[in-house]
């Protein structure tokens, strides 16, 4: 498998969520399918405008321009996605989206979005965010596939 070079700022979101490893909120989530998006690949490199949703011909959508989304376990024949945007002002924004299989991220809808979130609570903040969407929309169960 090719090894991917990852933006500084990807690299730093990564870090900043306790990395890919058991002790990060990836594993602990249970994410795959990761993607980014960012401009640069060098330095730090934050978005021109806040991350919101947005909707186009009635689909609602997360706009954002820096950051990473995986896909985590969610409720059994849904999708869940994070997303975890760079804000203009060195803060993050963490939206779980739910959408249904055999659709887009586009047709998806909103479980939680912390905004303000600060580097040195995101991996706290992802965690939390998960086990809220768990408890409420999935009666306390983590699916196993």
């Amino acid at each position: 498998m090719a090894h991917v070079q990852l933006p500084e700022t990807v690299q730093t979101i990564i870090a900043q969520a306790g990395g890919l490893g058991l002790q990060g909120a990836f594993a602990y989530i249970g994410a795959s399918a990761l993607s980014h998006r960012c401009a640069e690949m060098v330095g730090e490199y934050r978005s021109s405008r806040p991350s919101r949703l947005k909707s186009e011909g009635g689909e609602p959508f997360i706009d954002y321009e820096v950051g990473l989304e995986c896909r985590v376990n969610g409720k059994p024949g849904r999708r869940w996605t994070l997303v975890i945007a760079y804000e203009p002002d060195d803060t993050y924004t963490v939206w779980l989206i739910e959408g249904r299989r055999g659709r887009s991220l586009s047709s998806s809808i909103v479980l939680a979005c912390d905004r303000d979130v600060y580097c040195d609570t995101l991996q706290s903040v992802i965690e939390a965010v998960y086990d809220r969407a768990i408890r409420d929309h999935n009666n306390g169960f983590i699916p196993l596939a």
